[in-house]
């Protein structure tokens, strides 16, 4: 057997099993008890917002989350994004001066948006939860140009550098590995900004994972390929779960 053919019986090994644990996590995922998901999605969406490391975030990328597909919710978060909280100036100054760490930096927000069905996704500003419109599988996007009829920024021509991915999946296992619903979106497009990133000398953004508790797995469970994106942390019902040494140097407590 030539190195051609071996390398193409692995992968077709690596997507048998992929397969099978997509499976299995859907079915799981469709089990669970609405009040229980519920619960999960409010705590977390509440580690995150609580979190130093997104506090302190100025550009991000996000998810818009779609109850269809049994997504972890992100409702609260990007509305806590696009409509921060009024503080007193009185609060700000002293709060301020006593703990920055619990100030809300203003954030710069980029929501995906499917532009075909070849795993092309683009990333593109919105300011308002109204900037969205629903696509033809009834989920969530942003328009490529705003109500004015001006194209919006998308994230691989921004000028700066985006400090955090929050990212959806079917199911991540502790050593970072992430599996999709199969067609690539998210794997092509960090690809494609990790090496933007390196083109620009700028440091790598934190890719951080939404998980409900029942789609983790235990270390190195999910099969991967050379085109899979690793995540940097998880963030589950439990806590942060930190996996590389950029999540446990920048998501200290």
């Amino acid at each position: 057997m030539s190195n051609n053919d071996q390398e193409a019986d692995n992968l077709e090994s690596v997507f048998k099993q992929k397969r099978i644990i997509r499976s299995n996590v859907r079915q799981t995922l469709k089990s669970m008890d609405p009040s229980l998901r519920s619960q999960e999605d409010d705590i977390i969406q509440s580690t995150v917002l609580e979190a130093p490391w997104f506090k302190s975030s100025k550009r991000l990328c996000a998810y818009i989350s779609c109850s269809a597909l049994r997504e972890v919710d992100t409702s609260k978060l990007l509305s806590q994004i696009l409509s921060p909280a009024p503080a007193s100036f009185f609060n700000l100054f002293f709060v301020s001066v006593l703990d920055g760490s619990k100030l809300q930096t203003a954030k710069k927000l980029y929501v995906p948006r499917v532009e075909d069905k070849n795993s092309n996704m683009r990333m593109f500003n919105i300011s308002r939860i109204d900037d969205l419109v629903a696509n033809s599988m009834n989920i969530l996007e942003p328009a490529s140009v705003d109500t004015d009829g001006n194209a919006r920024e998308d994230v691989m021509h921004a000028n700066d550098p985006v400090d955090l991915f929050i990212l959806p999946g079917l199911a991540f296992d502790r050593s970072g590995r992430r599996l999709g619903r199969g067609g690539g979106y998210y794997d092509t497009f960090l690809k494609n900004y990790k090496e933007l990133a390196k083109e620009k000398n700028w440091r790598l953004p934190l890719f951080v994972a939404l998980s409900y508790s029942v789609q983790i797995m235990d270390e190195e469970v999910i099969p991967v390929t050379p085109n899979d994106v690793l995540v940097d942390a998880l963030v589950s019902p439990t806590g942060v779960i930190p996996i590389t040494s950029a999540a446990l140097g920048r998501m200290k407590p």
